[in-house]
């Protein structure tokens, strides 16, 4: 007896026509024909083959899943899915190049997303974190700071596409955070 094909695996099989069509009749993150559905894991398949193939088409996907994925979570799960998405957005814009208004090649996107998680100035930032010990600082904004860092390592990498220019504040936060936990 053969072991059962996943869902996902099923999928993961189909060309991306019919991906597409079939992700259009689905509400994403709920059950798929009532069996549990590994959205994340589909999503981030859907990354990787299109970092293989160079597919606007499948970042397409997988950056749509993991939007609507984030945005059904919260706190810590949203904020990794979230990177997820923006490191694919960054990754594909380093790769083809950026492109304004372009609904995965756009950087500002990736730009808002970091303004988005500003939880304190770059000044009082630089205070805090001048205490001796980082003990005494809440847990909860040394975990702000550490997402503001993460989306600041993702803009690194595309500080070339024209966002640092159209953003200059960019240009000390990305000089500010090796300092940042």
């Amino acid at each position: 007896m053969e072991p059962k094909t996943s869902q996902l695996q099923t999928v993961l099989g189909w060309p991306l026509l019919q991906v597409r069509t079939w992700l259009d009749g689905l509400v994403i993150g709920a059950a798929v024909q009532g069996e549990s559905f590994n959205w994340v894991g589909f999503a981030f398949t859907a990354a990787a083959r299109a970092r293989e193939e160079r597919s606007l088409d499948w970042a397409h996907v997988a950056l749509h899943i993991y939007g609507v994925l984030a945005g059904l979570e919260s706190g810590d799960n949203a904020q990794s899915i979230r990177l997820s998405e923006m490191s694919l957005r960054a990754w594909m814009i380093r790769e083809l190049g950026a492109q304004e208004g372009h609904v995965v090649l756009d950087p500002d996107v990736i730009h808002t997303w970091f303004q988005g998680l500003i939880v304190m100035s770059m000044d009082e930032a630089a205070n805090l974190l001048a205490t001796p010990d980082w003990r005494t600082i809440p847990t909860q904004t040394l975990l702000q700071l550490r997402h503001m860092k993460s989306a600041l390592n993702t803009l690194a990498h595309i500080a070339d596409s024209g966002v640092v220019e159209k953003h200059p504040e960019l240009k000390d936060w990305l000089q500010f955070r090796s300092r940042l936990p």
